[in-house]
């Protein structure tokens, strides 16, 4: 019952964002004029591809990697991102859910590894059933260690580290909001971007027309060439 309370009005906002342009662009105006943008939000970054693409380079074989399995698991990181009323912003990795995508991102890659094994089994005519065994079985008998300390010993890096993930998430800098677009400008480079929020979420829905006042002049050594992108849209945020 909880969770069809958070579902519900998630799977509603998504739908007036696919099916009602009029109903966008109320929002937009609605939510702009009480600043409802304020505040700390929070977003999931998926990492399995991540994760994914570490164990099929470490395999070093792409044509059985193109056959492994690394099952339906998702591992995922969350930024921060916080809107102040003196117009800075500032956007971060929240520390607590990297430290709890590690884990989860090991019982990815020990799919992918068993999935792997299993494959090269089948290719020279047998299997770790076939002798009434797990591929588990057979990596600790053969190497006296568990799959999972193989991995960890023996394997690739299956996270980029903080510093790493904060060069590409770690934001900060200053905006500005009109009719339904937000103008983040980061180390001098300014970003124009559709948004809009209703209840607990709020979404930048794809590039937007730079309707703000330009600058009298640039700072000395400012450069105002725009990003291209700062997402792939639409990406959604949660209040935190």
């Amino acid at each position: 019952m909880k969770a069809n309370k958070i579902l519900v009005p998630m799977i509603i906002f998504l739908l007036l964002v696919i099916l009602t342009g009029a109903g966008l662009f109320i929002f937009q105006n609605k939510f702009v004029k009480n600043k409802s943008h304020l505040g700390t939000w929070q977003r999931e970054v998926d990492m399995t591809p991540y994760v994914v693409a570490s164990m099929n380079e470490w395999f070093a074989d792409p044509t059985t990697a193109s056959r492994v399995s690394f099952g339906t698991g998702k591992v995922y990181i969350k930024t921060d991102l916080t809107f102040n009323s003196d117009g800075s912003f500032t956007e971060k990795i929240n520390p607590e859910s990297y430290e709890a995508a590690k884990p989860i991102a090991k019982e990815i890659a020990l799919e992918g590894l068993r999935s792997f094994l299993e494959i090269r089994l089948e290719s020279a005519g047998t299997s770790a059933e076939s002798v009434g065994k797990t591929v588990d079985d057979l990596i600790e008998e053969a190497l006296e260690m568990t799959a999972a300390e193989y991995l960890d010993q023996k394997g690739p890096t299956l996270l980029p580290s903080m510093d790493e993930l904060g060069t590409i998430y770690n934001l900060s800098g200053t905006y500005e909001v009109k009719d339904g677009v937000m103008k983040r400008t980061i180390s001098g480079k300014p970003i124009c971007e559709k948004y809009f929020t209703k209840d607990d979420y709020l979404m930048f829905t794809g590039i937007g027309e730079d309707i703000f006042e330009k600058p009298i002049a640039q700072p000395m050594g400012g450069d105002d060439t725009p990003l291209e992108m700062l997402y792939e849209y639409p990406a959604l945020y949660i209040k935190k």
